[in-house]
Parts: C-alpha cells; sequence; structure tokens
C-alpha cells in the first residue's frame, strides 16, 4: 500500500509553493502592450477575407460533388462539404441581413 500521511503531503505543498512564489516574484522584463492600431483590422478587409473563404467552401462543395459524380468521392465527403457549404451561405445571408437592418435603423434615426 501506499503510505502517504497528510503531514508528508503539507510538506510537500509547502515545498512546491515556496518554490512557485519565489519564482513568481522574479522581477522580468515586461514586454510593452502592442498599439491599438495596429491590433485593428479593417472592417472592410475583414469582410473581403470572409466572402473569400465563403466562395472557397463553396467550390470545394462543388469539387466533391463532381468526384462523386466521377466515383472518386465517397457520400459522406459529398454530405459534409455541402453541409459546410450551407452552413456559411446561412452564415453569410444572417450578417448581411443584420447589416442591411443596421442600416435601415440608422437611417430612420431623428437628427
Amino acid at each position: 500500500m501506499l503510505d502517504i500521511s497528510i503531514g508528508r503531503v503539507a510538506a510537500a505543498y509547502a515545498a512546491n509553493r515556496s518554490a512557485n512564489v519565489g519564482e513568481a516574484l522574479a522581477l522580468r522584463p515586461v514586454a510593452p502592450p502592442a498599439p491599438a492600431a495596429a491590433a485593428e483590422t479593417d472592417f472592410g478587409a475583414f469582410i473581403d477575407e470572409q466572402i473569400s473563404r465563403t466562395v472557397q467552401t463553396v467550390q470545394k462543395a462543388e469539387k466533391a460533388s463532381l468526384a462523386a459524380v466521377a466515383g472518386k468521392a465517397s457520400t459522406q465527403e459529398v454530405v459534409q462539404a455541402v453541409m459546410a457549404a450551407e452552413v456559411t451561405l446561412q452564415t453569410v445571408v444572417a450578417i448581411r441581413d443584420r447589416m442591411v437592418q443596421a442600416y435601415q435603423d440608422l437611417t430612420r434615426m431623428p437628427i
């Protein structure tokens, strides 16, 4: 049997804790935070990237469908590719609808 006493566990914990505290208190140089401008991305560039990813997903689904017709892809691969394309297109449509609604809300605001 394993001989573990509470005293041994407490001593091991205390030794480990004191070693970690000493290490944690050691002064280390800290890198300055990144400027806010570098962290921000252009919204238009973000939308362009997402649209190109959507097109790529749809193209993959088309290629999988064509490969299935040629007998080179399984049904599972086709279904996965088509479902990924469907979800991606639903997301794009939802984002478009929200953007249109936000624009309409802005145009209805009193000045």
